[in-house]
């Protein structure tokens, strides 16, 4: 099995051996072939006008003036009525010998539809199920093409255009964005030609798709398949709709049990991992309790020796029960279940991001970081102020420690029905083997280990993504590389104008 993980903008490949789906690799719909149809073609026609020759001079020249058919205009006239009337079922049965000759089952709607079901659900491969609707299917329809979009387990956040290219228009479709919740609503089917110049059509319009099918798992969008136009142009043929739209259960409960065998796959990882994470937990904290606690020690030290360092040992003191404190705070909040966000508002970003920004006048002044926010005056999220608050915050501190000295920006856009929340920074950007796990509890990268000035127990992104999660959002990498990196977050919008705000720099 081979699953594709794009969460985080990075694919992950998983590999679990599963049955392999019986492919009849010579079996095709009427005229699909393009070899077996052009040499059919010269059989049945060839023959059929030796044949339709033959009868035409037989009835001309041996049996009609052998029945008494004397006048030469009648024998002509109903030796072409015979011809007529031989040609049509001469011409089924030479079409059947073809097809026997060239080893190609001749199949009906009804024939390629139970074939295609009983393959589908035999097979939990995922790169098999990509073969069978997006490879196979659009040729046994004479279609110019097919995307596969999967929703993609564990989180259900996202759903990804199969085999294709992250990078390119139409790849990815956010779960509650506008184009899914469009297709998930429609009934039986979308024509995207109709309303190819809505904001909602548009990744499909990418993908050169024209007509959309929903894959439901009862009423959960948990794929979508798109076809793009027909090979011989003009409209949908009515049983080629009629039969994706009784294939559609069937791709969907294919779909479904990949999911659920990724699901698998992917807790039994996290069950290896564990003692791993422990290990790193117990380092990661032990390391930032010791460092406040020797700087207490030592202080306490001093000021039992020299009582007249009493002002300055005391500020030392100060910030070390301060940063010991809000350690302590920042682990025992993220182990803390919280109960399910009831408090969900419509919330103006641009007033939130002044207030999140504002508590890093004195870092961006301390690292020369030149910290700016643009958003849309008037844009609006649906969601829990202070889970939001907390995950902007989390995103932007971690930008400010360790991406460089140059500048963070943080900007709005609207998408695909949400407002994206960007984080850019202008740092080294993060190995491409640490992507994966950046968003994991207490991991902190090689490169943020080395930086001694940045303290910290690797917990930053990931209560971020957990308070974005919690109020229906997602945080996710966009970019990373030798100029910086980008994190972005996701939530329902309204729409808005222009703001813009400059803060330290």
């Amino acid at each position: 099995m081979r699953i594709v993980h794009a969460c985080d903008s990075v694919l992950v490949y998983v590999t679990i051996q599963g049955p392999q789906p019986e492919r009849r690799s010579q079996t095709t719909l009427i005229g699909t072939d393009r070899g077996a149809r052009m040499l059919g073609l010269l059989f049945v026609n060839g023959t059929l006008a030796l044949a339709l020759i033959a009868i035409y001079v037989l009835l001309l020249v041996v049996i009609l003036p052998g029945v008494g058919v004397a006048s030469r205009n009648i024998a002509h006239f109903l030796a072409t009525v015979g011809v007529a009337v031989a040609g049509w079922p001469l011409r089924w049965r030479l079409t059947r010998l073809s097809n026997y000759l060239l080893q190609r089952e001749w199949q009906d709607a009804q024939v390629m539809l139970l074939e295609m079901t009983s393959a589908l659900s035999r097979t939990i491969e995922l790169e098999a199920i990509r073969t069978l609707l997006v490879d196979d299917l659009p040729s046994r329809l004479r279609l110019s093409g097919a995307t596969l979009w999967m929703l993609e387990p564990p989180d259900d956040l996202v759903l990804v255009a199969l085999g294709c290219d992250h990078v390119l228009k139409g790849y990815e479709l956010l779960a509650h964005g506008t184009s899914a919740s469009q297709v998930g609503q429609a009934n039986g089917y979308l024509d995207i030609s109709a309303d190819a110049d809505q904001a909602w059509a548009k990744p499909f319009v990418a993908r050169n798709v024209q007509l959309v099918f929903p894959l439901l798992i009862g009423e959960k969008l948990i794929g979508i398949y798109g076809c793009a136009a027909p090979m011989s142009g003009g409209l949908y043929p009515p049983h080629v709709v009629n039969l994706l739209l009784t294939l559609a259960p069937a791709a969907a409960g294919a779909i479904e049990n990949a999911r659920a065998y990724a699901v698998i796959d992917r807790l039994n990882k996290q069950l290896y991992a564990l003692d791993r994470l422990k290990d790193e937990f117990i380092e990661s904290v032990g390391h930032e309790l010791r460092t406040p606690l020797t700087s207490l020690n030592l202080a306490t030290q001093l000021l039992a020796g020299n009582p007249s360092l009493a002002n300055e040992m005391i500020e030392i003191l100060g910030e070390n029960v301060a940063r010991l404190r809000d350690l302590i705070d920042r682990v025992l909040s993220f182990h803390t279940d919280k109960p399910p966000t009831t408090t969900m508002t419509m919330i103006e970003l641009g007033p939130l991001l002044h207030e999140v920004l504002s508590v890093f006048d004195l870092a961006v002044q301390a690292h020369g970081i030149k910290l700016t926010a643009t958003a849309q005056d008037g844009l609006f999220a649906l969601a829990e102020a202070g889970r939001l608050r907390r995950a902007i915050h989390e995103i932007v501190d971690n930008a400010v420690r360790y991406g460089g000295n140059g500048q963070v920006v943080v900007a709005t856009a609207l998408h695909d029905g949400l407002v994206v929340i960007s984080v850019s920074d202008t740092g080294s950007g993060i190995p491409e083997d640490e992507q994966p796990q950046m968003f994991n509890p207490f991991y902190r990268g090689r490169q943020t280990r080395a930086i001694s000035m940045t303290p910290g127990v690797g917990l930053g992104l990931s209560i971020a993504r957990r308070e974005a999660e919690a109020i229906g959002g997602r945080v996710w990498l966009e970019r990373t590389g030798p100029q910086g990196t980008t994190i972005c977050l996701a939530l329902p919008a309204a729409i808005a104008q222009e703001y813009e705000r400059v803060v330290g720099g």
